[in-house]
Formats: structure tokens, C-alpha cells, sequence
């Protein structure tokens, strides 16, 4: 059984991502042979570069390579997106350093509770950055029955652009991402590596999800993702926007 928990939360998750729509461009059928470059693998552990690819499987289901790749194409409408929560000043920087610290030292742990992580924070704090994932508004860390479900780095995006339907796009590919691997990857190796490898995700069962998301977000993708990196875990470029600044000084185009 793979863990997604490092996908979810490496600062490596979407490494790629703006260059990769900065190769393909706007999409369109006229650039359909355009195709995203590689990106650096998302476990933890591991940051190596993933190796060129000459001819990406738009198929998926392992080709040529053995990547461990969803065969057909995956509707993006399946992944659920709420509005996201703003709320400036809900939390400090020092408690942003809390919640890092807390996480760096159970990283890996599948069982980690959000009630505990959430106990580091004040109330105000944990209130902006903790949500259920069935929530009509979404902060940076999203959970389910005690859990981490997911990072909401959609919502940062969709501040820092102005744009929910950006911020829903990208949310998006980045839950097809990790369906695209989860679904066939037997062990840690395995679904690193077909992480990595985004030009055959974004040429094949994710091609519909990418499409959308350089249509919404446009040429000023790469500021929206620069104003919503963290320096070593991917919730905290969304605590800061979300759950500190408001937005505000960050570069949304």
C-alpha cells in the first residue's frame, strides 16, 4: 500500500507544473503535440530528477516505461472544490512554525490526527486552517474522520488570482495527479516515480484537467504558484495566504 500523505504534503508535489504549462501553452487542438517537461518526484525522501522522456504514452497503464499509469482518462468533476476560507490575521507566523514543526516530526505517520495538530495552534488559528473536507468553505488543511485528506492549495490559488475557477482548476490537477498513480502503484517506488513523470500524466489520463487549468489561470500561473509555495511542506504557503496575510503583498497578476 502506497502513502499518499508525502504527495499531499512535500513542498515537490506540483514541482513542474508551471513549466509545464509554460511548454504547452494555452491548449488547444491546434498544440495538441505540445508536452510539459518533467518535474522532480514528490516523496519526501527522495528529490532526484525524473529522467526525459522522447515519446510519453498518452495511454498511460505502465507503456513502454512500466509506469504504473491510470489507462484511461479521468473526469476532473469527480474532485469536490468549496470556496476558500480568508481570514487575515487568524493565525501568526509563529504558529505557522508550530504547525510545520509538528508535522516534520510525525511526516510519514498515516495515522497522524488532525485534533492533535490542531491542539498547537489557538483556536482561531486551527479554525482557519483546519476544515472537513465535506465543508461549504475550505482552509489549507483539509480532513476527514481525523485525518489529513488533502491540502487545499486551490484555495490559495483562487485568492492570490482572484479567480475561483483558477483556484478550482488547479485543485483539480493536482487530485488527478495522484489518482492517476494511486490506482495501479503497488509499492513507494512505484507510485513516486509515475508521480514524477508529469508529461505522460498531463498527455494522458489528466489531459482534461490540464486543459482547464491553463484556461482559467493563464500566463500568470507560475506568481499564483510563487505566492502559494511553502518553504518545506505545501499547506504552508496556504496557511500564510489564507489564515495570515489575507493575500495581501502576494503577486496575483
Amino acid at each position: 500500500m502506497v502513502k499518499r500523505i508525502f504527495a499531499l504534503a512535500s513542498v515537490s508535489a506540483l514541482t513542474g507544473m508551471v513549466s509545464a504549462v509554460a511548454a504547452a501553452g494555452c491548449s488547444s487542438d491546434d498544440d495538441a503535440e505540445a508536452r510539459p517537461p518533467d518535474a522532480a518526484t514528490t516523496d519526501a525522501r527522495s528529490l532526484q530528477e525524473a529522467g526525459p522522456r522522447d515519446e510519453p504514452d498518452a495511454g498511460g497503464g505502465g507503456g513502454d516505461d512500466g509506469l504504473c499509469l491510470a489507462d484511461n482518462p479521468i473526469d476532473a468533476a469527480q474532485f469536490p472544490y468549496a470556496k476558500a476560507i480568508k481570514s487575515p490575521g487568524a493565525c501568526t507566523t509563529k504558529e505557522l512554525e508550530s504547525l510545520s514543526s509538528f508535522f516534520k516530526e510525525r511526516a510519514g505517520a498515516e495515522d497522524v490526527k488532525m485534533s492533535e495538530w490542531a491542539q498547537v495552534v489557538g483556536a482561531s488559528c486551527a479554525k482557519c486552517v483546519f476544515s472537513e473536507t465535506n465543508g461549504s468553505e475550505w482552509g489549507p488543511i483539509l480532513t476527514k474522520n481525523d485525518k489529513l485528506d488533502d491540502v487545499n492549495r486551490g484555495g490559495c490559488i483562487e485568492i492570490v488570482s482572484g479567480k475561483p475557477a483558477c483556484g478550482q482548476a488547479y485543485q483539480a490537477v493536482a487530485a488527478c495527479r495522484i489518482e492517476a498513480c494511486v490506482q495501479d502503484c503497488k509499492t513507494q517506488d512505484e507510485f513516486s516515480n509515475c508521480l514524477a513523470d508529469v508529461q505522460a500524466i498531463f498527455s494522458g489520463p489528466c489531459r482534461g484537467a490540464y486543459d482547464t487549468l491553463t484556461k482559467e489561470c493563464g500566463d500568470n500561473l507560475g506568481a499564483y504558484e510563487t505566492a502559494c509555495k511553502g518553504t518545506t511542506w505545501t499547506f504552508e504557503g496556504p496557511v500564510k495566504v489564507q489564515c495570515i496575510t489575507g493575500g495581501a503583498g502576494g503577486d496575483g497578476g
